[in-house]
């Protein structure tokens, strides 16, 4: 049975959540997200206050959707990519390299996420997010995830930890280094470790 169209009324408030989410986007761009508040959002979305109130109860609320939104695109882009990749190998460093481009041009989201001032329950919710991505990106390609006798999520949580640590510090500071630079580094540190510690 084909799905119901949605009629005139639930259309119109499709496109106000996206308008939101969309306007809440752009005003975070421009002054970051401590700096922003609900008014910012209606005001650049050119609705009222009450109309916000119905689609979410409160500004992290709608930041959480719109951090959802971009995570769920990237990931899917990451994912197709890997089914048509001619190694494993190929495709993780083709996959960092997205994730820094992606990183670069959405630099505001996701400090939100990665940055010092960062939001508490966003921080919590992006770092779960991530973690859960890397657990399924091993289930859906294991053959890149040894069975070394290392608990597949200790190597999750491991590498979403690197991963945040090293995002935060890139993108709130001029280190120099290109998204595709970055991408490499983190590869290489995922792949070949820190270095030995040894008593020699």
């Amino acid at each position: 049975m084909p799905a119901k169209r949605p009629n005139r009324h639930e259309q119109r408030k499709a496109a106000t959540h996206q308008a939101l989410l969309e306007a809440a986007r752009a005003v975070i761009d421009e002054k970051g997200y401590n700096a922003v508040d609900i008014l910012d959002i209606t005001e650049h979305a050119n609705v009222s206050k009450a109309t916000f109130y119905k689609h979410f109860p409160n500004k992290e609320a709608c930041v959480h959707e719109l951090m959802l939104q971009g995570f769920d695109a990237l990931l899917e882009h990451i994912f197709e990519g890997g089914r048509r990749a001619e190694s494993r190998v190929a495709w993780v460093r083709e996959s960092f390299r997205e994730a820094f481009a992606w990183a670069a041009k959405n630099r505001e989201i996701l400090l939100i996420m990665v940055g010092g001032g960062a939001s508490s329950q966003l921080n919590v919710f992006g770092r779960n997010y991530l973690v859960q991505s890397i657990e399924r990106a091993f289930d859906e390609f294991g053959s890149f995830a040894q069975d070394d006798g290392v608990p597949r999520i200790v190597k999750a949580q491991v590498t979403a930890g690197a991963l945040i640590q090293l995002l935060g510090w890139w993108l709130e500071n001029d280190t120099g280094y290109s998204p595709d630079e970055m991408a490499d580094l983190m590869q290489h540190v995922l792949t070949h470790g820190i270095g030995v510690v040894t008593d020699d």
